[in-house]
């Protein structure tokens, strides 16, 4: 399954496909209109297309992603996959257990992490 920014770049590279095409038939049309020869402003058009199309994008996502990789390395966070990053920026909250939803049947709240900020929880199973 795409992660939400795959899925976000590929709505965007659609959108500057179609309209890449719509813009470069318009450059053809006026062209040919106004007299040009058709060789030519097929040529044009194509050069037109070539030129629209951003090539250096996915080496700045990239870049983002491996940036964000490392701020989440500085908070002691293990990342292998680089699409986790972008995955993990997404999510609000996360659930993890070491012992006890298993053995115990319950999952409780011992310690919360906030943006700068490290809550211990004391006491012992549900309030």
């Amino acid at each position: 399954e795409a992660t939400p920014l795959q899925k976000k770049l590929n709505q965007l590279g659609k959108y500057l496909g179609m309209g890449c095409i719509v813009i470069c038939a318009l450059v053809f049309v006026m062209g040919i209109i106004e007299g040009g020869n058709i060789l030519d402003m097929f040529m044009v058009s194509i050069s037109l297309a070539v030129a629209a199309i951003p090539e250096g994008l996915p080496a700045v996502v990239t870049i983002v992603l491996a940036l964000g990789m490392n701020k989440m390395v500085k908070r002691n966070a293990i990342v292998k996959r680089l699409l986790a990053v972008e995955t993990l920026g997404c999510t609000t909250t996360i659930c993890s257990d070491k012992t006890g939803t298993l053995t115990q049947n319950e999952m409780t709240v011992v310690k919360t992490y906030t943006i700068n900020n490290l809550t211990s929880i004391t006491g012992k199973g549900y309030a």
